[in-house]
């Protein structure tokens, strides 16, 4: 329960961010199983509150892990840039996501003044009701790392979920913005982002801008996603993705190394 609330750790997007973790360390639920993943492989892909509860991660529990974190930094006065719910798994298959982000909100605006908040997502759950509730966060990271069926099944090996099922939740969403991940060594998915088909439906999502970045991250599942982009090509698909998007892409130089306290990934990169 301590790894609920944690760092602030050094964010490339967000500066100093106090993370907020919703899957206990021993139960990675996700339901993608990415090859560079530090995390390592999921051992659920779906959202079943008896795993939680087994686990203590009972909606009160959290509930209070997150008030009391907030009351340590307040007390501490922690510059803390954004409040950002990331973690161990996907946020939103925890089951009472909903109720959390409420409190996490309610409790921030007590205790710390209303930081603005972000959260990271693979945008595979945005029903109506997770959207309504993720339109409360500040700010909207969502995950899209191929152009294609085929590469979003080697890269993300998804489990009961599909690219188009995907592709379709971020045409429904509004406001957010894309995190592209970008490999180009044994297993590439550089070449799918440059998919006429995919520019179509890009073209036609509601995003304020893209991130990219290349993979060199120690310790993932497989080292044939571990190898850096080279340079000038993340360089050509920026410029590329600008010009048909008419949107900012940035790319995030330098995969930022620093520590905090969830031990199955103590160099987290966002």
């Amino acid at each position: 329960m301590r790894d609920i609330v944690y760092g602030p750790v050094k964010s490339r997007r967000l500066g100093q961010s106090l993370g907020i973790n919703l899957t206990p360390l021993e139960l990675k639920v996700c339901n993608f199983s990415c090859g560079y993943c530090r995390v390592g492989v999921p051992s659920k892909g779906d959202s079943v509150p008896e795993d939680f509860e087994l686990y203590g991660w009972t909606l009160e529990n959290v509930k209070r892990m997150i008030t009391e974190g907030l009351e340590y930094h307040s007390r501490e006065q922690t510059l803390i840039d954004y409040i950002t719910i990331a973690g161990n798994g996907e946020p939103t298959l925890y089951p009472w996501f909903r109720e959390i982000v409420d409190h996490l909100l309610d409790e921030n605006r007590k205790k710390l003044q209303g930081k603005p908040t972000a959260i990271f997502t693979n945008a595979t759950r945005l029903s109506q009701e997770t959207s309504k509730t993720l339109y409360k966060i500040d700010r909207r990271f969502c995950k899209l790392d191929a152009g294609n069926e085929a590469t979003f099944k080697r890269i993300n090996m998804p489990l009961g979920v599909t690219y188009d099922g995907c592709i379709d939740n971020l045409l429904a969403f509004d406001d957010f913005e894309l995190s592209m991940a970008i490999m180009d060594g044994d297993i590439s998915n550089y070449d799918s982002f440059f998919n006429p088909d995919f520019l179509v439906r890009l073209n036609k999502m509601r995003f304020r801008r893209i991130f990219i970045y290349d993979i060199d991250i120690p310790k993932t599942i497989s080292p044939r996603f571990n190898k850096k982009t080279d340079k000038l090509k993340l360089e050509k698909l920026a410029d590329f993705l600008t010009k048909q998007t008419g949107r900012e892409v940035i790319i995030l130089w330098d995969p930022t190394t620093r520590e905090c306290n969830i031990p199955l990934y103590p160099q987290q990169v966002n």
